[in-house]
């Protein structure tokens, strides 16, 4: 009954009325029109492209699939390549197959927009361009667009990400779910990004990225909270359920302000595990910490708003003031 109480009050924490609020992600399906063109009609296909879309083909053919420039005489010939190598795997068929369209997803996006402007109202989300990259990164941010790579998105047992070599833990991610987690998490990276000074200690790194879940939870509290956090649902009961222990390992060993740059990884980056705790821990644990700094810094400062918190720099402030005591 304990445990439901307090899983009950975080979830009112988060909830906020958006019901008359109005907003939504722009959301191109640019891989269905750029996959349309045909690699003899490439200069055509991408010019019309740019009238339509402005930069956005470009810097996804120049920076993202690397072919060259959009009016090189080398263009066509990277294009056919990359064209043959996502015929070879089925990649543009696989992508529509599992995305006919974003309905899946639009419902999630459409919310976290409307709880973005709730919290930032004077803002406006980047638009989306969903991609196909070839098995390259997630997400790709440039100004004022989010490009999404949906070949990124298959599902956790797609057969080319086994064949690829990706680790079980990165492949659990790998579903649709997770795009609008890591769309909104991509945000809070751009418009508040690290601070830029010496090597951060472990405690501003897991106080950070805890806010970064902060600020996830906020905009998406409707989402499972193991899908916000990329965990298995087993791994977040475990942190949940180990939170004081890993804090108190971390106090008992003296690691809070260890700059060691491993050190930092261990606990609060990617992974199957957390080393220290065993394989059937959650990765990066001590970022759950981080997030209950956070969660207990804005409960004991009522009048500091989800925006004054993001625009905080200084995250030793936050855990001053937050009175954390799992």
């Amino acid at each position: 009954m304990l445990s439901l109480f307090v899983i009950s009050c975080q979830q009112t924490m988060f909830n906020v009325d958006v019901s008359n609020i109005e907003a939504d992600v722009d959301i191109n399906r640019f891989d269905i029109e750029f996959d349309s063109i045909s690699p003899t009609n490439i200069y055509y296909g991408l010019n019309s492209l740019k009238e339509k879309y402005g930069d956005f083909p470009e810097f996804y053919t120049e920076a993202i699939l690397r072919l060259g420039n959009i009016e090189s005489a080398s263009l066509m010939s990277a294009y056919q390549d990359f064209s043959n190598y996502c015929i070879v795997n089925g990649i543009f068929d696989d992508v529509i197959n599992q995305f006919p369209d974003l309905e899946c997803i639009q419902k999630q996006f459409s919310d976290g927009a409307k709880h973005y402007k709730y919290y930032f109202p004077q803002d406006s989300l980047p638009k989306i361009f969903t991609i196909v990259s070839g098995f390259q990164e997630s997400i790709f941010p440039t100004d004022g667009i989010v490009a999404i790579s949906l070949d990124k998105y298959l599902g956790s047992d797609y057969p080319t990400y086994q064949n690829l070599g990706i680790e079980n833990y990165k492949r659990r991610k790998m579903i649709p779910a997770m795009i609008p987690a890591d769309y909104f998490k991509v945000i809070a990276y751009l418009n508040y990004p690290k601070k830029e000074t010496s090597t951060p200690d472990l405690l501003n790194e897991m106080v950070y990225e805890g806010r970064v879940q902060y600020f996830l939870n906020c905009m998406l509290p409707d989402m499972p909270d193991s899908i916000r956090w990329g965990y298995s649902d087993i791994q977040y009961r475990w942190v949940e359920t180990y939170e004081e222990e890993i804090w108190d390992y971390l106090v008992d060993k003296k690691l809070l302000f260890d700059k060691n740059p491993i050190t930092v990884r261990n606990f609060t980056g990617e992974g199957p595990f957390t080393n220290a705790f065993g394989n059937n821990s959650a990765p990066g644990c001590a970022t759950y910490c981080g997030y209950k700094i956070v969660c207990s810094f804005m409960k004991n400062n009522p009048n500091v708003s989800l925006k004054e918190l993001m625009e905080i720099t200084d995250m030793t402030y936050i855990n001053s003031k937050a009175r954390y005591n799992p």
